[in-house]
């Protein structure tokens, strides 16, 4: 793929035409990107190829595939991969593509299946993946040559990962901090009370960096703010000793609370405002089921992130997972699904518009913004601004993560 691309669109960069890696080493540190990025059909190809075909990618939750012949569909750049759960109990993910002439298998973003057939000519595979029968095929036709083909799969807390990969990255230090830490939670005992898609006619960098900062949320989410603690970096003293009183309620209960953080991810438990409980209207829980075994009187969230399709929140009584998948060089799904106690009962043990409201009008929010941003970087007059240090912390380093991707994977193509 030709890597030199036209920049007219980001002046500071200079005039005519640079390549990827010139526009890469040209940013200026601690600044944001050209604009470009958020905008050129090239960049976001090669996006696809070292990013969403390279890194563990969230999927679903286990608690969504429970029972063999479960499945969820997942699509991630041009690809779409089936999730299930086999006959043996184990989670595993293939390809979506039938090993005939390549028709997609399954349809639907769900399902149950005793196994996979194939509606364009009724191949069928096991749920382990290998061809159980594949009519008017020649004698010496092998059906052992032609199972459907493997995607790395990985489970860590109740949650999914998958990479299209050959080699996928180490899994192993983001797997180690988080078992720990979603352990208390107990996500494999929950249910998915609702799931929502909203299409945001952003660039999938932008949707990423504006869920890593809270520089906007006091004039952006004043629902969110009734109970929301905003802070990244500790630094009020006074903040800094309601922290740590929580966090000591978690440690005296065996459970970690030390803030873990890798290069592509973290993971931070943090109290709620006041007297809150959840994260709802009025701080009250929403369900009156607790989903995991928090402390007593710990009301807080476990938040973390991994990059680059999911940032999520446990709750005590709820759990909130979003995804998000580029679309396009301007368009990014984002998934949220909420989770509870799988014995809850809605309208019994909560009432599902209390449930979703916060984060449904939060989502809604942070659309209009992602857009708002996402008209303004395409303009003549963009050039990359300087993140706050205290606020914006998350977003540097996001964009030096996906700077350092993106020159790792222009060294391995040698452009």
């Amino acid at each position: 793929m030709d890597s030199r691309l036209s920049i007219s669109d980001t002046p500071d960069m200079g005039a005519g035409t640079l390549s990827l890696r010139e526009m890469l080493a040209g940013r200026k540190p601690g600044f944001g990107l050209p604009g470009a990025f958020y905008t050129d059909p090239g960049i976001y190809a090669q996006d696809l190829a070292a990013i969403f075909e390279r890194e563990w990618i969230f999927a679903c939750a286990t608690c969504e595939i429970p029972k063999p012949g479960n499945y969820v569909t997942v699509t991630i750049g041009q690809s779409s991969v089936i999730v299930l759960r086999d006959r043996e109990g184990g989670v595993r993910a293939f390809y979506n593509t039938c090993r005939h002439r390549g028709s997609r298998l399954c349809d639907a973003s769900r399902g149950h299946t005793p196994a996979l057939i194939c509606p364009y000519h009724r191949w069928t595979y096991r749920l382990d993946g290998t061809l159980a029968h594949a009519k008017y095929m020649p004698p010496d036709f092998d059906v052992s040559e032609f199972p459907l083909l493997p995607v790395h799969v990985r489970t860590v807390g109740g949650t999914v990962y998958v990479s299209l990969a050959d080699e996928p990255p180490d899994f192993a230090p983001y797997e180690a901090d988080l078992a720990v830490r979603l352990a208390p939670h107990r996500l494999e005992s929950a249910k998915v009370a609702f799931e929502a898609d909203l299409v945001e006619h952003g660039n999938w960098k932008m949707v990423m960096e504006n869920s890593r900062e809270c520089y906007h949320c006091a004039t952006g989410h004043g629902e969110l703010m009734r109970t929301f603690l905003d802070i990244y970096d500790f630094a009020n003293p006074s903040e800094a000793g309601q922290i740590q009183a929580y966090w000591d309620k978690w440690s005296a209960a065996g459970f970690k609370s030390t803030v873990a953080e890798g290069p592509h991810y973290r993971a931070v438990r943090l109290p709620l405002t006041g007297e809150s409980r959840s994260i709802t209207m009025d701080g009250v829980p929403a369900v009156n089921r607790p989903l995991g075994d928090a402390p007593p009187d710990a009301y807080g969230s476990l938040r973390w992130v991994h990059y680059p399709s999911t940032f999520n929140h446990c709750i005590n009584d709820y759990t909130v997972l979003v995804r998000m998948l580029p679309l396009g060089p301007e368009e990014t799904l984002v998934t949220t699904k909420w989770l509870v106690d799988a014995e809850a009962v809605e309208g019994q043990d909560y009432d599902l518009q209390n449930l979703l409201r916060v984060w449904t009008v939060t989502n809604d929010q942070d659309k209009a913004l992602v857009e708002r941003n996402q008209i303004g970087v395409r303009s003549r007059g963009y050039r990359p601004g300087p993140y706050s240090p205290a606020l914006e912390a998350g977003v540097l380093k996001f964009v030096d993560w996906y700077c350092g991707k993106m020159t790792d994977h222009l060294d391995r193509e040698g452009t």
